[in-house]
């Protein structure tokens, strides 16, 4: 059998994708050199937004006329989208809703179900034409949690690694926790061992995901496994778990590693170790991208987000103090329930007030099942919506722009991602995109290799030099 994974949605979900496509490969499936040569498509989904699951259901059913051609076809859906794993040839009738609406889907599973996938192939193929008597067996019961399949990473340059899954924030236009679950951390050692594994494979730079990746190791769940000396992190007699992991996974630079990254944190959670971090910590890259949300204290409490606007400008001074060359980015919820013009002006404000290097705003459209679907009356026209964006937009263009012209006349240390016949581009320290001309050859061998560029301009979100 072949297999063809499309992967929609955040770094979490292509990290999965890494372990789907591991597994697979276990079992003795090959990946197909092309959509149309798979017999199981899987598509690994995103549910954040109605918009990203509508797109995602878009693309299962271009796939309908070709299932009619090909019964046999096997089509699976994962991710965020799913609340129960089950086959369409379940006769318990305890399936997830999307088996029920969309009647070409055969398979969904839970991501932390992966270790028994087999298990819903072998269910599904049962009538059919198809045999999974050629598939080797797996022992499921070694890989109960699905962190325990160590992928082959798509970049062997550039690693990322989930040290955690679900959420227990609640935020009220988000989804995440129905999706995703309670929040849940992998051990310390676990984690470890995979990033230094990568390392040995040639990992310049990891990147540590999760949901709010610095609340790893703080979550009731974690508590309750004892994953931690809590006695001691509340006494203060050891730092907070996730500092404790960054300050491990930093000792790999003797082995070679270059750079550590993680998204996204969660303000509630930024500890004065962390911040103290970017200080110690010798592949701690100077950026971190912390979602506000809103520059309103009325709207964070309606989107139950727990700090303040003055808590995270002292988060934002500290950092700022501790590394003053830090990049500093965020993501903003324009036109949320019941938003003012007086507290939209207030996120705007606050937003030129402190300066951020990028934002990935959006404008606010409800999801279903949250508490805001349900409690908040989505009551900002679509017309206000896109003309306050535009103006926080403008506003994001030109400090934007400004932050990026430092860079003109420095030498920038480049982690290159990409390459064709006329450019090349890649990451600096600070997580800018930085492009260059491409050489009369051998373009792509700078891929996952550091390279020093001079920059010379900055102009549509990207700085411009040459190759040192």
């Amino acid at each position: 059998m072949q297999y063809h994974i499309q992967t929609h949605g955040c770094q979490m979900n292509y990290s999965d994708s890494e372990r789907i496509e591991t597994y697979l490969n276990n079992l003795g499936f090959k990946k197909a050199k092309s959509e149309k040569e798979a017999d199981l498509f899987i598509f690994n989904s995103c549910s954040v937004k109605q918009k990203a699951e509508d797109k995602v259901i878009g693309s299962m059913e271009k796939l309908i006329a070709r299932k009619r051609k090909n019964p046999n076809l096997l089509i699976a859906l994962t991710g965020c989208m799913i609340r129960k794993s089950s086959t369409r040839a379940d006769e318990k009738e305890n399936r997830d809703h999307f088996i029920k609406q969309l009647k070409h889907l055969d398979i969904a599973f839970r991501i932390e179900d992966l270790p028994n996938l087999r298990k819903l192939l072998s269910e599904s193929c049962k009538h059919r034409k198809i045999t999974t008597d050629s598939l080797p067996k797996i022992h499921d019961e070694e890989l109960a949690d699905y962190f325990h399949i160590n992928p082959a990473h798509a970049s062997k340059a550039q690693v990322f690694i989930p040290v955690s899954t679900g959420c227990d924030k609640f935020c009220t236009y988000c989804i995440v926790p129905f999706a995703r679950g309670r929040e849940v951390s992998r051990n310390l050692d676990e984690i470890i061992e995979e990033a230094t594994q990568a390392v040995e494979q040639g990992a310049l730079e990891i990147t540590l995901l999760g949901q709010t990746v610095d609340s790893y190791g703080l979550s009731n769940i974690d508590r309750q496994n004892h994953l931690f000396d809590y006695d001691k992190i509340d006494a203060g007699d050891q730092p907070p778990p996730f500092v404790q992991l960054l300050t491990k996974i930093n000792a790999l630079h003797k082995k070679g590693l270059k750079r550590i990254r993680f998204t996204s944190p969660h303000p509630k959670d930024v500890s004065p170790e962390l911040i103290e971090s970017y200080a110690t910590l010798e592949t701690l890259m100077p950026h971190i991208h912390l979602p506000i949300q809103s520059g309103d204290n009325s709207v964070l409490q309606r989107m139950n987000r727990p700090y303040t606007i003055e808590r995270y400008k002292e988060i934002v001074t500290a950092l700022r103090k501790t590394r003053p060359d830090i990049a500093i980015t965020t993501d903003m919820i324009i036109g949320f329930c019941g938003e003012t013009e007086e507290e939209f002006q207030n996120t705007l404000d606050l937003y030129k007030e402190l300066d951020f290097d990028f934002c990935y705003s959006s404008r606010y459209s409800n999801r279903k099942g949250t508490h805001a679907d349900k409690n908040l009356p989505d009551d900002i026209s679509r017309k206000t919506k896109a003309e306050r964006w535009h103006r926080f937009n403008d506003s994001l263009k030109v400090i934007t722009q400004n932050k990026l012209e430092k860079y003109i006349g420095q030498t920038l240390e480049v982690l290159i991602e990409e390459a064709d016949a006329k450019t090349i581009r890649g990451k600096s320290p600070h997580n800018k995109t930085v492009q260059f001309p491409a050489g009369k050859s051998a373009n792509k061998t700078l891929i996952g290799t550091i390279q020093k560029v001079l920059i010379k301009e900055a102009h549509d979100w990207i700085l411009f030099g040459d190759l040192v």
